[in-house]
């Protein structure tokens, strides 16, 4: 809404980089592995993850750092995710801090900084700890942090470019042999990737972006593979005269272990009379091979089939605080976000 605004895998975890990919330690390591791309941002997601010709808010710095151009004051942003999946061999019930940035906007260039959650999935081979409590024995942390940039070419037209650093922590549960205590075994790796994008206002209704987010490779001492596809976006933004409506589509081609195109559909409706601005939020998107992708050499690609995601979201914002809450659901994932913005 453009009118508002003692384990190794903890080691990461600093870098608002905590993705958790848990998997049986023996199928890792034949198994490479895609965890699913969800866009950060409680805003994105009500809207179907329809955002890279929105890109108004300081999660472009990662969906399309171009739109760093439509912010007008320096801003703290801060996300908090809850996502629960649940399908066959796979589930995840994690909470963590989702994205956190700190954007300063200039009139001809804005800069920003940021570290975010990618992804959360567990693998359900547990054991009870001396609380009760059932604890996951295998895992993989993946996440990173990045500066990004824009430059305003014109008053249609900016361009935004960016560096992330990925890093990832695989660790490996094993019973030693009185089988009453796991003891675990910690493989940490690093990547490097970088961001792009383009945003074209035609009019003050019609805008167009595209970016372009590089993954990353993880291959770990056990064999097992843990791919970030790259990402290819391409969308379109019609906003009402008034600025009440927005409505957003986007376009995705993911080149990974799967090559595939993903589908996005989203809208906003802002009460503009309302003190604070409320919005209200909507979006679909389909992936064709939802959830996790994993493939080995002697089966292929498995658990990749088709899901269609439904969204919404509300936000809130003061004249100094935004209040977002977004909410994503499929017939195998359920994401929950809440996402606070403080400009000064």
């Amino acid at each position: 809404m453009s009118p508002m605004r003692g384990r190794p895998d903890f080691v990461f975890r600093w870098l608002g980089a905590v993705v958790a990919l848990l998997v049986c330690p023996i199928a890792v390591a034949q198994t490479t592995i895609e965890p699913p791309m969800v866009s950060p941002g409680a805003r994105s997601l009500g809207l179907g993850g329809a955002f890279v010709a929105v890109a108004d808010d300081a999660t472009a710095a990662w969906a399309n750092p171009s739109g760093l151009m439509q912010l007008v004051r320096p801003e703290i942003s801060v996300e908090g995710r809850s996502w629960s999946e649940d399908r066959e061999g796979t589930a995840s019930n994690q909470s963590s801090l989702g994205f956190l940035s700190f954007v300063l906007p200039r009139r001809e260039w804005s800069i920003a900084v940021y570290m975010q959650t990618l992804s959360s999935l567990e693998f359900p081979t547990e054991w009870t700890n001396s609380n009760g409590e059932l604890d996951p024995l295998s895992g993989l942390v993946i996440g990173n942090f990045g500066v990004s940039a824009a430059l305003r070419l014109s008053d249609e037209v900016s361009i935004g470019f960016g560096l992330a650093a990925f890093a990832g922590v695989f660790t490996e549960g094993t019973f030693d042999p009185d089988e009453t205590n796991p003891f675990w075994d910690g493989d940490g790796q690093t990547d490097a990737g970088a961001t792009a994008g383009v945003l074209w206002s035609l009019t003050d209704a019609w805008a167009l972006g595209a970016s372009y987010r590089s993954g990353a490779d993880f291959d770990f001492h056990g064999g097992g593979r843990a791919t970030i596809p790259d990402i290819l976006a391409g969308g379109a933004r019609w906003k009402s005269a008034a600025g009440s409506a927005t409505i957003a589509a986007e376009v995705e081609y993911l080149s990974g272990i799967d090559n595939r195109t993903r589908l996005h559909l989203g809208g906003e409706w802002v009460f503009l009379k309302a003190k604070p601005l409320i919005g209200l939020r909507g979006g679909v998107w389909y992936d064709p091979r939802g959830g996790a992708v994993s493939s080995t050499p002697e089966s292929g690609i498995t658990n990749a089939e088709a899901v269609f995601h439904a969204a919404a979201g509300i936000g809130f914002a003061w004249r100094k605080f935004q209040l977002d809450l977004g909410a994503d659901y499929s017939q195998r994932t359920t994401i929950g976000a809440l996402s606070m913005i403080f400009t000064f």
